[in-house]
């Protein structure tokens, strides 16, 4: 309400100054690093500062899996390259070995010739 205020009317700033005073004394207090904390207070507190304790615990946790989880991945990557250049060299070998002609000489000790003539088909006609 908006009204014209007389001299002679007490000001309600009262509990505005309380709230002020108690406020600067706070901040003058966190400021002397001033921490007057009674045991109830500490005691009240408690559970809060053990979920904290909790979750704090649960991050470091979740950081060390996940790295031990990067570290894993990075190494089956690793493994993944070996294998496929090792599959590559030993595709390429074995397509070298599998050619007529090498095939031809490995056998060549065991009596076995490379054919001059193309196979031929065998057909076969059941008469009943």
């Amino acid at each position: 309400m908006n009204r014209i205020i007389k001299e002679d009317e007490p000001l309600e700033k009262k509990s505005v100054d309380s709230d002020t005073r108690n406020f600067t004394d706070t901040v003058k207090r966190l400021s002397e690093f001033d921490f007057r904390i009674k045991p109830e207070q500490v005691m009240r507190q408690l559970p809060f500062l053990a979920y904290l304790f909790l979750l704090l615990i649960l991050f470091i946790y979740n950081s060390h899996r996940s790295e031990k989880i990067i570290r894993e991945a990075d190494r089956l990557q690793q493994e993944v390259k070996d294998l496929r250049s090792e599959y590559i060299s030993e595709l390429s070998q074995l397509m070298g070995e599998s050619k007529q002609s090498s095939v031809a000489k490995k056998l060549g000790p065991y009596g076995i010739k490379e054919l001059k003539t193309p196979p031929s088909k065998i057909t076969f006609r059941d008469e009943q």
